[in-house]
Order: C-alpha cells, then structure tokens, then sequence
C-alpha cells in the first residue's frame, strides 16, 4: 500500500506547521528560535524569532513563510520577492538579510509500508521593524478621536516615495533598468518604528514592467489599487504613484478613498466609477491647498496626467515644507509616536518647535464618521485582491 501525494502534502504541510511553533528551532547558517506569529496574509505567515550567530548572539529577526510551498506560481512569486529585496538598500525599504531552507524530512508508516521523503522549505530573515503599520497608527488616532498631523502626515508620504523611486529607477549589474513596480502599496505595507524610521515592505508581488507586459494579471488589493491596476491594463510606476495618493488621503482624513464602495453591492464598478471622479483640492476641509493639490494630482485617473515619477512627488513636498518654514525630522515622528502611544498624550515637546513654532502640536479636528471602519470585517478592509 502506497502512499498518494496528497497525503504526502498533508505529512509535509503538517511537519511546516509544527516548525514555525513557538520554541522550534530551525538550523541554517543561523538558528532561529520562533517566538510567535506575527501575522498570516494571503500568500506568507511572518513570525518573530530570535537569530543566533556564533558566540551565542543573539537578536530578533523576521521570519517568512509560504502558506502552501506546493504551489509552484505562490514559490516563484517568494522567491522573487526574495530575490529583488536582497538587492535593494535603501533607508525607506525594509532589509531583507537572506533567504533560507530548511530540509524537511518525513517518515511515514502505513501497514507494511515505510517511506522517508525530503521536501525544501524556504524562508525569507528579515528585520524586525519595532513599531507599527499605518493603519495601526491611524487606528491608535481614531481610538483617541484624533486625526494624523497633516505635515506629520505628508512627511511619511514624502519618505515613502523616495524609497518607491528606488524600487521604480533599480538597475541590475549591467546597469539596465528593470522597471519594477510595487502594485501593493497600502498602509499595512508602510512600517513605521519606534525612531520614526519609514520603511516599504512587502515586495511579493512587484513585478518588472518588461514582464508586465506579458501579463495582465495584476494582483493587489481592491481598496488600494490604481484604476490601469483595476482594469487588467499593463502597469508601470505611475500606478504606484496612485495608490501613494490613496495612502495620503487615508492619512488626511481617516478614510480609505473607496471604503463605502467596497463594502456595496458591485464594489468593483463603484470603485471604477469614483476613479473617474477622482478628488478635487476643495474637498479637503482644513488641509492645507498646496496639501490638497498634491493628493489630488495623484489621484488622477489618467496616468498621464500624474506625477511622472515619485522624486516629482518627493520634491514637491520638500518645496512646500521650505516655503512654509517648516522642519519635520525622523526626530519629529519619533516624538509624535511615543506621546501617541502613551496613556495620555499631550504632544509638547521641543521637537516639535521646528514643525509648529512653539513645543505643543496642534491636531486638525476630528470629525467621527457614521460608518465604523473598525467593525469592518478584516477580509473586506485589507484582503480582499483583485481578480
């Protein structure tokens, strides 16, 4: 009596399982101790775990695991990811350090049959970014009836688009450009420490523009994704750019831009319908225009008609900073985030002298919202993907 390969797979996938359990251990050129999961999304699962190197060193790391590594299209999807964010360095992406594997191997009796079987398993290490996401950030401000601080809050954008034009201008070793884009920025994927270090995560679906053109799959969120990316069309960084925009507005006004279409009957239809609309600098209240103009460049619909690359994007921030005469630093998010978390914040500080002219931050007016985004059921708000 043989064994079939699903059972196999069941032996393997249960045998992964076991592996990323807390107090596990795997062995590679380091070990790793898991500590626990950090989160599980639509393809990975990420754990904290402890790297130890020679002379017992020891410090936390990321771990990141395939889901299901018997599926060929979801392996090839890691491994790029793998492979395009070991390459970059840049201060606004999360480091990836390596990619590992670890040999499984399965021993199964049945009757009188007894077979051992070996089956690779991949992991990518990567830094253990202490702080929170976006959207944990603007949750805390919600909770608190607050919104972010708009400059505070464009801040972020401007390091998120000079880590994108990176990404969007990387060259391979022959000093060819390889046209990636990102096609998956949300506020889940912007990580934010607890020093007010901005990194971009999650590159498991970039994709070069050169194979972009070959495919017209364009996998992402439906909340958080550009109207060429909705439509199947061929994509470069100008879709990026887009879903930037949609990040400043979520930042601006506590709203995800299509909330109300994705949780309607035919959200994808309302959702290209808004699209056409895009948003006028006017529907900003208490935003500053030159803010409001901003956003609503990236929010176009026609590509064309954008910002052309994110430095753009970037530069235009940094003039409206120079001529408001306003300074916000690394320092600056730092301070703004440990008052945020704190039992009570206040925001004074003398940071924030650089930014607001005087130690206490000012916050734009709250105005509560008749729909709960907080009892939005999580598959809607942040997993739903394109199709």
């Amino acid at each position: 009596m043989s064994f079939s390969s699903e059972e196999i797979r069941d032996l393997i996938l249960a045998k992964e399982q076991e592996l990323r359990q807390p107090g596990s251990q795997l062995f590679s050129q380091g070990r790793y101790e898991v500590v626990r999961v950090l989160g599980e999304g639509g393809m990975g699962i990420t754990c904290l775990a402890n790297e130890i190197s020679a002379g017992n060193l020891c410090r936390p790391v990321v771990l990141k695991f395939l889901k299901d590594s018997f599926s060929p299209e979801q392996l090839h999807q890691f491994l790029n990811e793998a492979q395009l964010s070991i390459l970059f360095n840049h201060p606004n992406l999360l480091p990836v350090y390596r990619l590992e594997s670890e040999t499984l191997r399965i021993e199964a009796a049945k009757s009188r049959f007894h077979r051992k079987y070996d089956h690779t398993m991949y992991f990518t290490v990567m830094q253990y970014i202490d702080g929170w996401n976006m959207r944990q950030i603007v949750d805390r401000l919600r909770r608190l009836e607050m919104i972010m601080n708009h400059d505070i809050a464009v801040y972020g954008i401007s390091r998120i688009a000079r880590g994108l034009h990176y990404v969007h201008h990387y060259h391979d070793t022959n000093g060819e450009a390889l046209g990636l884009v990102h096609r998956d920025v949300s506020p889940e994927n912007i990580l934010v420490d607890c020093f007010g270090r901005i990194k971009v995560a999650d590159f498991g679906i970039a994709k070069s523009v050169k194979d972009s053109a070959l495919d017209n799959s364009n996998p992402g969120k439906l909340l958080y994704c550009s109207p060429e990316q909705l439509d199947g069309k061929v994509l470069d960084l100008r879709s990026d750019i887009y879903c930037v925009g949609l990040v400043m507005y979520f930042l601006f006004s506590d709203t995800d831009f299509f909330e109300a279409e994705i949780t309607a009957d035919h959200p994808r239809e309302r959702i290209r319908q808004k699209m056409k609309k895009g948003v006028k600098p006017d529907e900003f209240k208490g935003l500053h225009p030159r803010l409001a103009q901003i956003c609503s460049v990236c929010l176009r619909e026609d590509p064309a008609k954008r910002y052309q690359s994110c430095e753009d994007l970037a530069t235009d921030i940094d003039i409206y900073f120079k001529d408001e005469r306003k300074i916000v630093t690394n320092d600056v998010l730092e301070e703004f985030l440990t008052d945020l978390f704190s039992p009570d914040p206040q925001f004074v500080s003398r940071r924030f002298i650089s930014l607001a002219g005087k130690p206490q931050l000012d916050q734009p007016d709250f105005v509560p919202r008749l729909n709960k985004p907080t009892e939005m059921p999580l598959t809607v708000r942040t997993v739903k993907m394109l199709k």
